[in-house]
C-alpha cells in the first residue's frame, strides 16, 4: 500500500512542478490594460479628478500617449539599425532625425496639454503630471521586488 501511494506522489510531482511552473511565468508578464487601469486610478485620486472630469481628461492623456509611443517606437529604430560601419555623416543623419522626432514629441505634448486645459484645470493637469511621474518611479522601486508580494497592487506606499 505504501509504495502505490508513493508511486501514486512519484507521478503527481512532475505535473504539479509544471503547475507551479506556469503560474510562475504568467505573473511575470506585463499586463498593458492592468498597468493602465492602475495609472489611471493612481492619477486619479493624487489629482482629485471628480468621475466626470477623468471621463473627459483620459481619452486626451491616453491618446497623447499612444502618439509618443509611436515617435518613441522610431526613435528606438534609429538607434537600434544603426550602421555598425558608418561614417560621421551617416551619424550625424541618423542623430538630426532623432532630435527631429524629440522635437515633433514636444509639440505634440505642448498641443494634447492645451486641449487637457480645455476640459480640466491647468492645476489638475499639472497635478496629473506630477502623479504620473510618481507612479513611474513607485512602480520602478518596487520593480526588483518579489512579485508575489506586489500582484494586484499599485505603487509601492511610503508610510
Amino acid at each position: 500500500m505504501k509504495r502505490i501511494i508513493l508511486s501514486f506522489l512519484l507521478l503527481l510531482a512532475p505535473c504539479s512542478l509544471l503547475l507551479i511552473n506556469a503560474q510562475q511565468q504568467q505573473r511575470g508578464k506585463f499586463n498593458p490594460q492592468e498597468f493602465k487601469a492602475k495609472l489611471e486610478a493612481y492619477v486619479t485620486a493624487e489629482a482629485g479628478f471628480t468621475q466626470s472630469e477623468a471621463q473627459v481628461f483620459y481619452p486626451i492623456y491616453f491618446e497623447m500617449k499612444g502618439k509618443q509611443r509611436g515617435l518613441q517606437r522610431q526613435i528606438f529604430q534609429l538607434k537600434k539599425n544603426a550602421p555598425q560601419a558608418g561614417d560621421d555623416k551617416d551619424y550625424t543623419i541618423i542623430i538630426q532625425k532623432i532630435k527631429d522626432l524629440g522635437v515633433e514629441m514636444a509639440k505634440l505634448e505642448v498641443n494634447y496639454y492645451k486641449k487637457m486645459y480645455a476640459v480640466v484645470s491647468p492645476q489638475k493637469v499639472y497635478k496629473a503630471m506630477c502623479a504620473e511621474d510618481k507612479f513611474h518611479r513607485k512602480m520602478l522601486e518596487g520593480f526588483g521586488q518579489d512579485k508575489h508580494d506586489r500582484k494586484g497592487q499599485g505603487p509601492k506606499q511610503n508610510n
